[in-house]
């Protein structure tokens, strides 16, 4: 369990009653309560694809599989792993991206690519520079575990298809691509910040990859995204509502077994998935209150909301 923080109450008696709330709790609280009255340059504005607003990376391992798909309508991403090398047997392991870490670094090459308008990408020259910014903590752990993440997520092959309707037919779109087509990390042994005796680490964004992002860019509160905590699927949910938002103009009903296909494919039983759903969409309704969404016993209804984030042009470039 997360730690607790203690707010009081005053009671019928004047007394101060303590009411305990978890760490993700109160850090949404803060979110929330530091815009209140600000406007929107007080958001920390980023950027996604528009890709991950539809369908989304695994929250768990899959592990030895040969592939892994989630469906969102007519859309579907199919994901094999990368194979990565044991340097203690010698041989290679399928490894998938997984969790919170690859969805912080996709946020924060999709903002650095729209802001850049580049394809290569800088992470720095320390891992500790490259973990500062997309919000992750410092340790011999992380490093390893960030270290390891970024290698699943490059190495892994994507492909992903939809259905194309048009005035004489329709058809089947397929697209295959990696993230990258090139990864240099020259991260010291010593993992000391702004080292000039090192490289710079880079990433190229594979040609596919980068026009998904800057064509038709999602933006997001990167703010909010760290506010969410360490749950990947509250994470989708919210890239997910925001992204909606922008285009709904009429009340919609979708069903929880559909949801279910997108966001809990892991989740057998269906009332599970609703109730973890439901869990996860009160906690993003504290940062994002002007979401009108209404779950009912067999649909989760969306009306015409504020975006959370206004679509802009970008207005700063990163430093």
């Amino acid at each position: 369990m997360g730690d607790e923080f203690i707010i009081t109450e005053q009671s019928t008696q004047t007394s101060l009653a303590p009411i305990r709330i978890d760490e993700t709790t109160a850090r949404l609280v803060n979110y929330a309560a530091s815009l209140e009255g600000a406007d929107e340059d007080a958001m920390d504005v980023g950027y996604s694809a528009r890709l991950w607003a539809q369908v989304s990376l695994p929250y768990r391992n899959p592990g030895d599989i040969p592939y892994w798909e989630r469906r969102n309508g007519n859309v579907s991403l199919m994901m094999q792993p990368a194979l990565i090398l044991d340097p203690e047997t010698g041989e290679r392991r399928p490894a998938y991206p997984y969790g919170v870490l690859p969805r912080q670094a996709m946020n924060w090459m999709a903002t650095e690519a729209v802001l850049t308008q580049s394809k290569q990408l800088e992470l720095g020259r320390s891992m500790k520079a490259f973990m500062a910014k997309i919000g992750l903590a410092h340790g011999g752990r992380d490093h390893k575990r960030v270290s390891d993440g970024l290698r699943r997520l490059f190495g892994a092959n994507l492909s992903v298809e939809g259905l194309e309707i048009k005035e004489d037919g329709h058809g089947e779109a397929m697209e295959y691509f990696r993230i990258a087509d090139s990864v240099r990390l020259w991260f010291g042994k010593d993992d000391v910040e702004d080292n000039d005796g090192l490289w710079r680490s880079t990433v190229t964004l594979s040609d596919r990859f980068y026009d998904s992002i800057v064509k038709s860019p999602v933006p997001i509160d990167l703010n909010a995204m760290k506010a969410l905590g360490k749950s990947a699927m509250r994470m989708d949910i919210y890239l997910w509502l925001t992204y909606r938002m922008f285009y709904l103009r009429t009340a919609t009903r979708i069903k929880w077994s559909d949801l279910n296909l997108q966001f809990g494919a892991q989740y057998t039983q269906p009332h599970k998935f609703k109730a973890a759903f439901e869990g996860h969409l009160k906690a993003i309704k504290i940062i994002y209150p002007e979401a009108r969404v209404e779950p009912t016993p067999d649909y989760l209804i969306l009306r015409p909301s504020k975006p959370h984030v206004e679509p802009t042009k970008p207005r700063r470039a990163l430093t």
